[in-house]
């Protein structure tokens, strides 16, 4: 058997996810497979789980054919557009929990990797199942082909070297050397991946069929002939250049017959395409890619499944030349449908559809008509509204004012300065780019600007030097600096002028204790996300706001009396005793005193919210331990029974002795009598360690055991002393924080202050509903306490301006406030796909950073909603579809939205339960009378209350920008109703002239899944 638990992963989905998975399966496997394609479209709105739906296919699939004798293994492909994406959703798709299931890899490297996808699971696994990511910038890559990454040549390099039967030679391994920068270092990689294969080598079955593609094409010989002329020759300067070119071209010849003999090697059962609208060439035989691509989806009886909220241009106005929305509507339904015939029906249905819209006909007969002809191929489910004509999502202006007379002269510098170089500078990017000088690389113009001072242009560095330009003198000695835009002026001011440089984390959802000084200074807050057309609005963004925030910080750091990046050290004296015992009561969870001292039981037992202080305040009892760690120490329980508290260094493997000899320390404290001290109720309530240990406990199941609840949550704690020991951190809290005498107190203050309980045990809630909502065991404590401190750990990154001087000198500005998500790499760099992962795990955590800008590449299929509800449009988007993927980034499942809502009616039940907070607050939500008007998608989705999703235009005083978006909403309420329709702006004229958009839901196109025989579409009790 596979092992995989199908029932529990389909009740961990919503009613209109289990009821497109029964669609799909029985599309692919059931009593419509007669009639179907073997191909689908889930088309959700955004934001719905497009991937949990897919996660519920995987798992009934792996059940349809595990009784299947002619399938031996089942491999499941899953193709996404970037590493990031892969590396966001191959963890919700992995429904066998097995660790080693998921394999991201290339085509080209299949050779490497195949003998894995044979390797049974375990004893008395009957069948093998794998789930192998592409994506198409490394496997499918369209154009170009051309020499790969250094990990590709050195797999060609063996199979090349075993067939010319020599363990190493020397002109071969020149040849596949390429861009790695010593020969030394690329037979280290050629030794690695020898290594990598094992005695028995590549894959012989791909090698076999890459020899006879190499032979077809005569590529052999060719092979030869450079090696030889390396071997005889040499390779002196002029030749080596030529001889480069001719190998990159061979290169990227054997790449591609390397990968189509990967795909000989799979045996896809079912292929997943999730936001393929990124890489719709693959669909297209016709092209390299699609070739490649196509022979992958028909190879035995594969299932394609294909995920996307727009998977095709869904609406064109007339200015927009190029883009066919019905030609991009019916090219999609070829490929679902793979018969000419079927595609006639559904045109024919489309067309009665217009004719019917249009002349006042029966539209409701001609919609049903279009769902019957495209249910077959393709299901789309919407969030309802909250109520008639309301929604989640609210209009919350950036108003950017009138720029100013120095921003005015900057436009005018900057439009001679393009002038002369004959590269225009657009007035949306100095709208947009504060400091455009400074931001212009990745532009025309800035490469034209380069090439200029480097020939020494006196003129255009006269005219550089108009424009307005940031100084690194100014930047390095963290003074002020004019933020040199209305609009993100504006944006500071709903940000850093609010107080935000002063958190370390995010004010929670749902708040124990009553705010201190700092907190409650904030208000209600969300993280933004700020999305823009042009590429150097992220750095620009980024970068400044970074900087601001940083500045204020370090504000007060001057009033420190000790170094800022000494603190919390484990420090020794000069006879090696530990110095900071209490550093080391800061951070161990002591779960008897972290029982005595929980805030939310006490605020239950008030009923209510209380005070930090009060709740800790004790008398100072006579005879008190000189320091707060000797009684933390010697309180009994400070290990869970039948652990060693000698083990920690160990099982942390932190690699420092003087961890250790702070531990052993401790141990000798543990062997004294019990003694008490006035700080001990704050370590036990406040302290990291503390905190630590009850959100962990609250998520343990039954399975999960005290030593391993222990374990994990240090791993917690050492996450949070990372972030107090940062010297940033300790300058903030020396700005903001109380005037205690030790950093540690400051810590404990700062960490009451901002509710860091009611936060981590909100953020441990949604690490577990990331893993299906069920409560977790050892194992999965453990990872949820690393994907934390990772999170926390995320190191800030430096972007780089430069002075609008003849120098260029480089201005490196340090983010962590605000990031910036995507970089100049391409989706298929490694190094940009990993720093876009920790970007995401950070922003959806309640760390910072705060802000987070990002071009297209963070539009689709990202989820930035865990502690965010606000978009900023930066630019508007030049097609109402737009608004919603953007939107959709926040607007999901469980969003900070959400929760606010929930948390705010239902505090009352939380305090009236027993059970973890969340739970309580959600089961109470979930069995509202709002809930049961709503659907399936209360209240997950949507929830009534104070907090919606911030639709933020950011847009300069009388700008053209306003009458944009007033007609891009009406196309947003329109478009909908001219699905896979020519010249869909006339269509809305049309109906517009006969009162069609009074009644949209006559003519609305209906794609829900058919519902299961015992679920209704709205209202009654919901799944999961």
């Amino acid at each position: 058997m596979t092992g995989v638990d199908v029932d529990a992963v389909m009740n961990g989905l919503k009613g209109f996810q289990q009821d497109a998975v029964e669609h799909v399966i029985d599309r692919f496997y059931g009593g419509g497979r007669s009639t179907g394609s073997g191909r689908f479209l889930i088309a959700d709105e955004t934001g719905l789980g497009k991937s949990v739906i897919a996660r519920g296919i995987i798992a009934q699939t792996i059940r349809e054919l595990e009784h299947d004798d002619s399938v031996g293994r089942i491999d499941i492909v899953y193709i996404c557009s970037n590493a990031d994406l892969a590396n966001q959703n191959l963890r919700r798709l992995n429904v066998t929990g097995e660790t080693h299931l998921a394999m991201a890899t290339r085509l080209t490297l299949l050779a490497r990797e195949s003998r894995k996808l044979a390797t049974p699971d375990g004893e008395g696994a009957s069948k093998k199942v794998n789930l192998v990511s592409f994506t198409p910038g490394t496997s499918f890559k369209e154009g170009g082909w051309r020499s790969g990454n250094a990990d590709e040549r050195a797999l060609l390099c063996v199979i090349a070297e075993a067939r010319l039967a020599v363990d190493a030679d020397e002109a071969t391994r020149w040849l596949f050397q390429g861009a790695v920068q010593s020969p030394g270092a690329f037979v280290r990689r050629v030794n690695d991946t020898r290594a990598k294969l094992g005695p028995e080598g590549a894959d012989p079955s791909i090698v076999d069929r890459f020899r006879e593609l190499v032979d077809r094409d005569e590529l052999w010989p060719r092979f030869l002939d450079l090696r030889e002329q390396v071997r005889t020759v040499g390779a002196p300067p002029p030749k080596r250049q030529q001889l480069s070119h001719d190998m990159s071209d061979l290169i990227a010849k054997l790449r591609r017959h390397l990968a189509t003999a990967g795909v000989k090697a799979l045996e896809p059962d079912l292929i997943i395409l999730d936001e393929f609208q990124r890489f719709r060439a693959l669909l297209d035989p016709d092209t390299e890619g699609g070739a490649l691509a196509d022979s992958l989806f028909r190879e035995g009886d594969a299932k394609v499944l294909l995920l996307s909220a727009t998977p095709f241009r869904a609406f064109t106005g007339e200015s927009e030349v190029g883009d066919d929305h019905q030609r991009d509507f019916l090219t999609l339904i070829d490929f679902l449908a793979d018969d000419p015939s079927r595609v006639a029906g559904i045109k024919n249905a489309l067309d009665g559809h217009r004719l019917a819209m249009i002349s006042n006909g029966d539209a409701a007969a001609s919609a049903l008509m279009v769902r019957d002809a495209l249910l077959p191929y393709m299901s789309r489910s919407e969030r309802p509204p909250l109520a008639r004509n309301q929604d989640m999502v609210v209009d919350r202006p950036l108003d950017g004012g009138v720029p100013s007379s120095c921003e005015i002269a900057d436009w005018a510098a900057l439009s001679k300065l393009g002038d002369q170089l004959n590269a225009r500078v657009d007035l949306e990017q100095w709208k947009s780019i504060p400091y455009f000088a400074s931001f212009m690389d990745t532009y025309k113009s800035g490469s034209r600007v380069r090439e200029a001072l480097e020939s020494d242009d006196a003129a255009v560095s006269q005219l550089l030097a108009e424009t307005r330009g940031l100084s690194r003198e100014t930047v390095s000695a963290q003074d002020e600096i004019d933020l040199g835009n209305g609009m993100l002026r504006a944006l500071a001011a709903d940000t850093i002028d609010r107080g935000w440089w002063k958190l370390l984390w995010m004010p929670p959802s749902m708040p124990y204790l009553e705010p201190g000084p700092v907190f409650s200074s904030i208000g209600d807050m969300t993280k933004h996300v700020v999305f823009s057309a042009w590429n150097g609005v992220p750095t620009a963004v980024a970068g400044l706001l970074s900087h601001d925030a940083a500045r204020r910080a370090h504000a007060g750091s001057e009033k420190a009396t000790d170094s800022t990046s000494g603190r919390l050290t484990w420090g020794v004296n000069d006879e090696g005793v530990p110095t900071q015992m209490s550093t080391l009561a800061l951070f161990w969870p002591h779960p008897s005193l972290a029982e005595a001292w929980d805030p939310l039981r006490a605020t239950r037992e008030q009923g209510g919210r209380i005070d930090a202080t009060a709740f800790t305040a004790t008398a100072a009892p006579e005879g008190e331990s000189r320091e707060p760690s000797h009684a933390f120490f010697a309180t009994a329980g400070a290990v869970p029974e039948g652990v060693d508290a000698l083990s920690v260094p160990r099982f942390l493997d932190t690699g420092s002795t003087r961890f250790a000899d702070y531990v052993h320390a401790a141990g000798e404290y543990m062997k004294r009598d019990p003694s008490s001290h006035h700080d001990l109720a704050r370590l036990g309530a406040h302290a990291p360690g503390s905190v630590a240990y009850r959100a962990l406990q609250a998520v343990a199941s039954t399975n999960a055991t005290q030593a391993g609840i222990w374990r994990a949550a240090w791993v917690l704690s050492l996450g949070l002393r990372s972030l107090f020991a940062r010297p940033e951190t300790a300058a903030l809290l020396d700005t903001v924080g109380s005037d205690r005498l030790h950093y540690w107190s400051v810590v404990l203050d700062y960490c009451a202050d901002g509710n860091l309980q009611a936060v981590m045990d909100e953020y441990v809630h949604q690490l577990r509903s990331e893993r299906g909502g069920r409560l977790l065991d050892d194992d999965q404590l453990w990872d949820v306490a690393s994907q934390v401190a990772s999170a926390i750990r995320t190191n800030a990154a430096t972007l780089r301006g430069h002075e609008a001087t003849a120098e260029r000198a480089a201005v490196p500005l340090a983010t962590r406030f605000a990031v910036r998500y995507g970089g100049a790499g391409t989706d298929a760099n490694e190094q940009v796909a990993a720093r876009q992962s920790e970007v995401r795990a950070a922003f959806n955590s309640p760390f910072a950073p705060f802000v987070l800008a990002s071009t297209s590449i963070g539009q689709e299929g990202i989820d930035f909603h865990w502690w965010s509800h606000a978009v900023v449009h930066w630019n508007l988007p030049s097609n109402p579809v737009d608004f919603e993927q953007r939107e959709g980034r926040v607007h999901r499942f469980m969003g900070h939205a959400v929760r606010k809502n929930v948390a705010a009616r239902h505090w009352d039940d939380v305090l009236s339960s027993e059970s973890a907070a969340w739970d309580a607050a959600f089961e109470a939500a979930v069995n509202s009378s709002q809930s049961a008007g709503l659907g399936q998608f209360a209240p997950w989705w949507v929830y009534d209350g104070d907090a919606r999703i911030h639709r933020r235009i950011a847009s300069f005083t009388l700008s053209r920008d306003h009458a944009k978006y007033e007609r891009l909403l009406d196309a947003l309420t329109l478009y909908r109703l001219t699905l896979g329709q020519p010249r869909q702006e006339d269509m809305i004229r049309l109906m517009k002239q006969n009162g069609v958009e009074q009644d949209l839901a006559a003519g609305a196109i209906d794609l829900r899944p058919p519902p299961r025989p015992e679920v209704k579409l709205f209202g009654g009790d919901q799944d999961g």
